[in-house]
């Protein structure tokens, strides 16, 4: 699940960020903050694996509306993550521009674009 992967990824570059420690008690704030909502993400992301092997058993034993059913909670689990993901660079808006805040968005973006993806293929299941 290259989502959870990356998302993992983010949530340790910015957590290590986080204990380097900073004068700028907005900055500090938002790290933990965007460490929080990507821990957040990365339960829900786990969640829709859950739902993911449910939509394996399901099509084995029962028709296609329970298939479309665990496909539904997978998009509800996703969605959930990628408002997650968006929680953390919002708190990064009152954060003076600079280097961190660029790679925090970076990151943070890409993490976003992987899972939108995996939503939108959660939707043609």
């Amino acid at each position: 699940f290259v989502s959870l992967s990356r998302a993992k990824h983010v949530a340790a570059y910015v957590s290590r960020e986080a204990e380097s420690g900073s004068d700028d008690s907005q900055a500090v704030s938002a790290r933990r903050d965007c460490v929080s909502s990507f821990g957040d993400a990365m339960e829900q992301m786990r969640g829709s694996l859950k739902q993911m092997e449910e939509i394996e058993t399901a099509g084995r034993t029962s028709g296609g509306e329970s298939v479309r059913f665990w496909a539904s909670k997978v998009q509800t689990w996703m969605s959930a993550a990628l408002m997650n993901q968006d929680t953390c660079t919002d708190g990064f808006e009152e954060v003076d521009e600079g280097p961190l805040k660029a790679e925090v968005g970076r990151r943070v973006g890409l993490a976003k674009k992987l899972t939108s993806n995996a939503l939108a293929h959660a939707g043609r299941l």
